[in-house]
C-alpha cells in the first residue's frame, strides 16, 4: 500500500517515492516520446476551435478528431465511447476507475500573428520545442497519457483500478454539454486533470465575467459637437479567457493638434507598441500587446486597458466609445487586481488575489459598445459579495461621471478548493521524485479547469511551476524535454494510482 492507502506495488508506505514498479514503467514510458510527438502533431492537425451557435460535436474538426482517437484504440487495444461531449478511452476490466481528465477544444488562433501554421505542429524552427495550436493546452496532455496507458498495457501491469481517460470536448467554450454528459455518465470517484500546472493543484479560482454595455447615441450629424473630433469605435480581443494582444481605435474629424498629442503619447515604454494611420479624414489607432491566459495577465500586456490609458488623455464628445474609454480608464486602468474598481479587490494567502481582466470589447449589432471583464476570485467571498462590490462601483462611477448608466450583467462561479483527497500525496511524491524540488506541494491556480466538476478532481501538470505558461498565446510550445518529463510523472501515476 502507499502512505495514502491507495496504491499498490513496490512502494514503501510512507517513503516518499515512487514504487520500484512506477519508476520502471517511467523509464519506459520515456522511450515513447518520438511516438508522442507524431501522435501530438496528429492531434494539432485538427483545429478544434468553437464556432458557436453550432456545438462542437456538430463541428467536422470535432468530428475528424474522434474518428482518429477511435482508430488508435482499435489499433491499442483500447476501450472507446463517444458520449458527444466527451470520448472516455478506458484501459482495464476492475470495478473501481481512476479518471484522467484532458481536453481536445483548443483556443481560436489568428494565422497572421502566428510565425507558421498553427494548426502544423513545428519541431524545427525552435530546436527543442514543439510550437502549434492546443501542444500546451490540452492537446500535449491526450498524446502523453496516451502513451502513457500503452506503457501500462504493454508491461501487462494488473490493474485494480480502471484508467479511463476523458477527452472533453467543451473545456474551451461552454461547459454546459459536459456538466450534461457527467448527469449521464457515472464519473470515477478518483480523477486527476492534465491541464494546470505541477505539483498538484488542488485550488482554482472562481471564474466569471463582468459585461459592461453602452447604449448607441444619436447619429453623428445630429450632435452639435458634430465636426468635433469623434471617437467611432473601439475594439479588440478575441476569446473570453485571453489577455487581449490586439486593439483598435477609429477617430473621425481629429485637428492636427490631437493627433500630434496621441502620437507622442503612444509610447512603447509599457510593452504595447501602437500604430497611426490617417485616412479619409479618420485616423485608426492600432495597440499591439502580447497575449496571455487570463489565470495569469501578468505575462501577457493588455493591447485593450494600453489603448484606452492614450486615447483617456483627450477629451471626447460623448459616444459609446467614449465612455467605455472614460470607464476602462477609471475602474480598471493598467492594472491586473481591481485595484481601482471599487472595493472588489481581495486577496487570499494561498490562493492569491482576486484577477480583472478586460479581455474583449466589441460593437454590438444595434451600434452600442459591450466589455468582457474576466474575473477569477479566491475562496473568502461569496459570490453575492463580489456581484455587490462590482455593482456598487458601477453606481459610484456613474454618479462621478454622469451620463447614461452602462448596462451590467454579471456571471459568477465559486471557488474550488480541495481540502483532502487521497492520491494528492502520491502525485507530490512522483512530482518530487522527477522534478527534485522536494520541498514541493500542493498550490493555487487562478484558471477554472473542468476537473472541479469531478469527485476529488486535482490537476497533476502540464505546465512547470515558474514557467510562462503559453497555452493561449500566439506563441504556444512545449518543450520535448517537458513531454518526456510529464510522460515519465503519467505512467508513474497510472501505476501508483491504479496498480
Amino acid at each position: 500500500m502507499t502512505s495514502s492507502g491507495i496504491g499498490h506495488g513496490n512502494r514503501t508506505a510512507g517513503s516518499g517515492h515512487p514504487s520500484l514498479l512506477a519508476r520502471f514503467a517511467a523509464r519506459r514510458a520515456a522511450k515513447r516520446v518520438a511516438d508522442a510527438v507524431a501522435t501530438l502533431a496528429a492531434l494539432v492537425a485538427f483545429p478544434t476551435v468553437a464556432a458557436p451557435p453550432t456545438p462542437n460535436v456538430q463541428l467536422p474538426p470535432f468530428r475528424h478528431l474522434k474518428e482518429y482517437l477511435a482508430g488508435l484504440c482499435g489499433e491499442w487495444s483500447l476501450d472507446f465511447q463517444d458520449h458527444g461531449a466527451a470520448v472516455v478511452i478506458g484501459l482495464g476490466r476492475a470495478e473501481d476507475r481512476l479518471g484522467i481528465l484532458t481536453h481536445g477544444d483548443v483556443q481560436p488562433a489568428d494565422r497572421e500573428r502566428w510565425r507558421g501554421d498553427p494548426f502544423t505542429l513545428d519541431r524545427t524552427s525552435e530546436p527543442g520545442r514543439l510550437v502549434g495550436r492546443g501542444v500546451e493546452d490540452d492537446k500535449a496532455s491526450v498524446a502523453t497519457a496516451l502513451h502513457a496507458m500503452r506503457t501500462v498495457q504493454e508491461l501487462g501491469v494488473p490493474l485494480r483500478r480502471r484508467i479511463e481517460l476523458i477527452v472533453s470536448m467543451t473545456e474551451e467554450s461552454d461547459w454546459t454539454p459536459f456538466r450534461q454528459f457527467l448527469q449521464e455518465w457515472n464519473p470515477p470517484a478518483l480523477n486527476v486533470a492534465l491541464d494546470a500546472k505541477y505539483p498538484v493543484v488542488t485550488a482554482e479560482k472562481g471564474t466569471g465575467g463582468i459585461f459592461l454595455t453602452f447604449p448607441p447615441g444619436p447619429p453623428a450629424e445630429a450632435r452639435p459637437e458634430a465636426r468635433r473630433a469623434r471617437l467611432l469605435s473601439l475594439i479588440g480581443g478575441e476569446a473570453r479567457t485571453r489577455v487581449p494582444a490586439e486593439a483598435m481605435a477609429v477617430i473621425a474629424d481629429i485637428e492636427p493638434g490631437p493627433a500630434a498629442n496621441l502620437r507622442a503619447g503612444a509610447s512603447p515604454s509599457s510593452g504595447v507598441r501602437f500604430d497611426l494611420e490617417s485616412a479619409g479624414g479618420r485616423l485608426t489607432v492600432r495597440a499591439h500587446g502580447v497575449a496571455a491566459h487570463s489565470s495569469t495577465p501578468w505575462e501577457g500586456r493588455n493591447a485593450i486597458t494600453h489603448l484606452a490609458a492614450m486615447l483617456a488623455r483627450h477629451d471626447w464628445p460623448p459616444t459609446p466609445a467614449s465612455r467605455m474609454v472614460q470607464l476602462i480608464d477609471d475602474l480598471v486602468g493598467t492594472g491586473d487586481c481591481a485595484e481601482r474598481f471599487g472595493d472588489l479587490a481581495c486577496d487570499h494567502p494561498f490562493m492569491g488575489p482576486l484577477t480583472l481582466v478586460l479581455t474583449r470589447l466589441y460593437e454590438l449589432d444595434d451600434g452600442g459598445v459591450e466589455a468582457c471583464l474576466n474575473i477569477r476570485c479566491p475562496v473568502g467571498r461569496s459570490r453575492e459579495q463580489v456581484e455587490s462590490a462590482a455593482r456598487t462601483a458601477i453606481e459610484t462611477w456613474t454618479v462621478r461621471r454622469g451620463g447614461i448608466p452602462p448596462g451590467c450583467r454579471i456571471e459568477m462561479g465559486d471557488p474550488y478548493h480541495v481540502e483532502w483527497a487521497p492520491h494528492v500525496p502520491v502525485l507530490v511524491d512522483i512530482y518530487r521524485h522527477y522534478s527534485g524540488q522536494h520541498d514541493a506541494g500542493p498550490v493555487a491556480v487562478g484558471g477554472g479547469t473542468q476537473a472541479r466538476l469531478l469527485p476529488n478532481g486535482v490537476n497533476f501538470g502540464p505546465s512547470m511551476p515558474g514557467a510562462a505558461y503559453t497555452g493561449h498565446s500566439d506563441h504556444e510550445f512545449v518543450t520535448v524535454e517537458q513531454l518526456r518529463l510529464n510522460l515519465m510523472m503519467q505512467a508513474a501515476m497510472l501505476v501508483d494510482l491504479a496498480a
